[in-house]
């Protein structure tokens, strides 16, 4: 089994869905071109040549026969169908955001967008940090699902580390990549702000991403530790 990924440049659309089934019929229409998806598509094929095979539109970077249709379309959009299970799946948000583009998976309806000008990293093999909010009840658990992404072993007492003023506050989790958790809350607000540093690459910070959102949603997402 497959599924779809599609990927434009950041604000391209106000109907993602609507653009994704005229992109699988291979109709951009007003979809401009954008010097970002050609060297977001070329960074798709340097990390993972067997790309090559599951990349639409036709392009000269690939050897294959020539479709049909008028004209080179992969200066405006890039469609991946990738076989579920594929490992670097996960990543493929982060990296499109790195280059200034939208990344929509249409199987749930989800656009992940680009983050805004200036806050894309520059280092897209070593993501420094990812930034959200959570409120403050949800914050132990937070700090629990982080903990177990990079094998560290958060318990009782890195619990009760948290009981002091949380403006200001910083934490290590000295798992695999080490990361450290830097908060800020302002006066009599139940939210926290939300910063985690360190050399993760693109998967991880991509799931702490994910953690994060997930957390500013509905932070019953979160299990329990």
């Amino acid at each position: 089994m497959s599924y779809d990924l599609y990927f434009w440049p950041a604000g391209a659309t106000r109907n993602a869905r609507r653009l994704a089934d005229r992109l699988a019929e291979g109709r951009p229409g007003r979809l401009k071109p954008d010097p970002r998806v050609l060297r977001f598509r070329a960074e798709l094929l340097r990390r993972w040549p067997e790309l090559t095979s599951r990349i639409e539109p036709w392009h000269t970077d690939v050897d294959a026969p020539r479709r049909s249709g008028p004209t080179d379309e992969a200066h405006r959009y890039v469609v991946l169908t990738l076989a579920y299970g594929w490992p670097p799946t996960d990543a493929l948000p982060a990296l499109a955001g790195a280059y200034g583009l939208d990344c929509y998976d249409p199987q749930c309806d989800l656009l992940a967008p680009a983050p805004p000008a200036g806050r894309a990293p520059a280092d897209v093999d070593g993501v420094g940090s990812v930034a959200g909010s959570v409120d403050e009840d949800h914050l132990v658990r937070l700090f629990h699902e982080i903990s177990l992404l990079i094998g560290y072993r958060y318990d009782d007492l890195d619990a009760a580390a948290l009981h002091t003023t949380l403006d200001g506050f910083e934490y290590p989790l000295a798992g695999t990549p080490p990361l450290l958790v830097r908060l800020a809350q302002p006066p009599g607000s139940p939210l926290v702000g939300v910063r985690v540093e360190g050399a993760m690459g693109l998967v991880l910070s991509a799931r702490i991403e994910t953690l994060l959102r997930l957390a500013e949603r509905n932070p019953n997402h979160l299990r329990r530790p």
